[in-house]
């Protein structure tokens, strides 16, 4: 607009002294000036899109998640207007609620952390699209809705299984300890996808974490590597404690999809991602928005996946990890000190 006004001015007025020009030109551009201050750019009236997160607590992979979320919005033009937390417990959760409906924030899109953020926002807010992650076993919560989208943090049969035939070589025989009403259905998929890769699942049924002691007892000997899934009957601070040291004690490779568990003790966890979870949500958040007829995805599977070794486990077992070194994907626990 500026270099139209300064050419409309000499073209108009070609025989006008210099200084007067001068003064028509610095007036054209205060006037300029004026008039982009008042009248915004087209695209400030249009806006873009907002986001609100919750998350169920702070913890390390929550945060993880929370980061890649907003990196990747900030690439896409995603404004997240609040991160809240409901610290793990339900009147906080519910006073949260509270708080966005009593604040009329009205977001086009909730990214919601953990299975407690997701459960309570759920029945809350059936009008905005609502994008979960951090659920673990996600299919036991009921989670299914028109407008629920989300990310499995679930690493599959196929996968964990893939990667564990590159270490445990010919051993074939896992055992297993689960709950059948908390995860029968993981185990009752795993069995053929096992058989694919030729290993041979011995599942061991308990109904209380009282039990895991003696159904992994009666394993010993006849497993070459034990695997815990997220069963919450199973896995207990007491019961895991008793899995890693009977472990240790007869060399058994224990592998889960948790790398706190191998901090811990376990010897391997193929789990998500975190932070590539978060970006991954706000690619799946972008679809969303960018697609008004479009309010649900379903739940998709994490795209990256990282594998956790517990290095002082492997030499204690006497394991060699040394075929999964080299992938980039693997952190090794501890960590190296520099000499």
């Amino acid at each position: 607009m500026t270099n139209i006004c300064v050419i409309t001015i000499i073209c108009a007025y070609p025989h006008t002294p210099l200084s007067n020009l001068f003064k028509a030109v610095v007036f054209c551009f205060i006037l300029t000036f004026v008039f982009q201050a008042s009248f915004p750019d087209a695209s400030v009236f249009a806006g873009g899109h907002t986001a609100i997160v919750i998350q169920s607590q702070t913890i390390a992979a929550y945060s993880e998640a929370i980061k890649g979320f907003e990196e990747g919005c900030r690439d896409k033009g995603i404004s997240i207007k609040a991160i809240y937390d409901m610290k793990g417990d339900i009147d906080e959760g519910k006073s949260v609620i509270k708080n966005i409906k009593d604040n009329k924030l009205r977001p086009d899109l909730i990214f919601s952390v953990g299975v407690l953020a997701t459960a309570l926002i759920k029945e809350q807010f059936p009008d905005v699209p609502i994008l979960f992650c951090m659920v673990i076993n996600y299919k036991r919560f009921n989670l299914a809705g028109a407008n629920m989208t989300g990310i499995s943090s679930e690493v599959s049969a196929e996968d964990q299984f893939t990667i564990l035939k590159e270490f445990l070589g010919e051993k074939k025989r896992i055992g297993v300890i689960y709950d059948p009403m908390e995860t029968g259905s993981i185990v009752s998929e795993a069995v053929p996808i096992g058989q694919k890769s030729d290993f041979n699942l011995l599942k061991a049924e308990v109904a209380s974490e009282g039990e895991v002691a003696s159904a992994l007892n009666s394993m010993i000997g006849k497993i070459d590597a034990f695997w815990i899934i997220p069963d919450g009957t199973v896995v207990t601070k007491e019961s895991l404690e008793i899995i890693l040291k009977m472990s240790l004690k007869h060399r058994l490779p224990v592998f889960c999809t948790s790398s706190a568990i191998v901090k811990a003790g376990a010897l391997v966890s193929i789990s998500p991602d975190y932070r590539q979870t978060g970006l991954q949500a706000a690619q799946m958040a972008q679809t969303l928005l960018s697609s008004p007829t479009v309010i649900s995805l379903g739940v998709k599977q994490p795209d990256k996946l990282k594998i956790t070794v517990n290095t002082q486990t492997a030499g204690i077992i006497k394991v060699d990890m040394s075929p999964l070194r080299s992938r980039p994907d693997v952190v090794l626990y501890p960590v190296a000190q520099p000499k």
